[in-house]
């Protein structure tokens, strides 16, 4: 068995991968239709995508459950540098639609989450915990009391649901637009809130004001 910090970035990337694969399960055509509405990859690479990916992602949080419970560090290892790969580049993919002023649903969630920055370190983060678990994996072998085992198994599942809802839980219901006389128009400056959704590369459909 790993040791504790070790075990718990693995639990928490293994955790997170498999909620990812259940929420595209929830949603099959979530993830499609976000990749269309980004308008970066052709049709023929958005199919395989859409079907590739949530795969990739089941198999490997279904591996690393199988290495975790069992204690083979060289397939956990082999899981987690993965993971990596798959998180860091859906960290790299977010950030270059957002540059490109694109939005749309993130594709991740069983409900119309907006794709934003906090999608995209997210995603980093968790590439950073898979990054260097697989590290730790490599490094020998550690035996945990009881207690650690417990902490442990409380703190992975409380980690990977607070890590896993951040973008929703930064995220704000854009107000209904407000009808006003055209002459209004020229008394007042654009809101804050204009200024955000085009820094934030997203369309006003999809994106919320920053918070006050």
């Amino acid at each position: 068995m790993i040791g504790f910090y070790g075990g718990l970035t693995a639990a928490i990337v293994v955790l997170s991968l498999l909620v990812g694969t259940g929420s595209h399960a929830a949603r099959p055509a979530a993830l499609g239709e976000a990749l269309r509405a980004h308008g970066v990859l052709g049709p023929q690479s958005r199919r395989l995508a859409a079907v590739v990916l949530p795969v990739t992602e089941g198999a490997l949080g279904v591996v690393g459950v199988a290495a975790l419970t069992t204690g083979h560090q060289r397939l956990l290892q082999s899981v987690l540098a993965a993971g990596a790969a798959l998180l860091g580049l859906y960290a790299l993919y977010t950030r270059h639609v957002l540059a490109l002023g694109r939005g749309g649903p993130c594709g991740c969630s069983r409900r119309d989450l907006p794709l934003s920055r906090w999608v995209t370190r997210r995603a980093a983060a968790l590439a950073g915990l898979a990054a260097a678990g697989a590290i730790i994996a490599g490094a020998g072998t550690v035996r945990l009391s009881t207690a650690e085992l417990v902490t442990l198994m409380l703190a992975a599942p409380s980690c990977t649901a607070l890590l896993w809802t951040l973008p929703a839980a930064m995220h704000e219901p854009a107000p209904a637009p407000v009808m006003t006389a055209p002459a209004a128009a020229h008394d007042h400056p654009p809101s804050n809130a204009t200024v955000h959704r085009t820094t934030e590369g997203v369309s006003p459909r999809w994106i919320s004001p920053p918070a006050p």
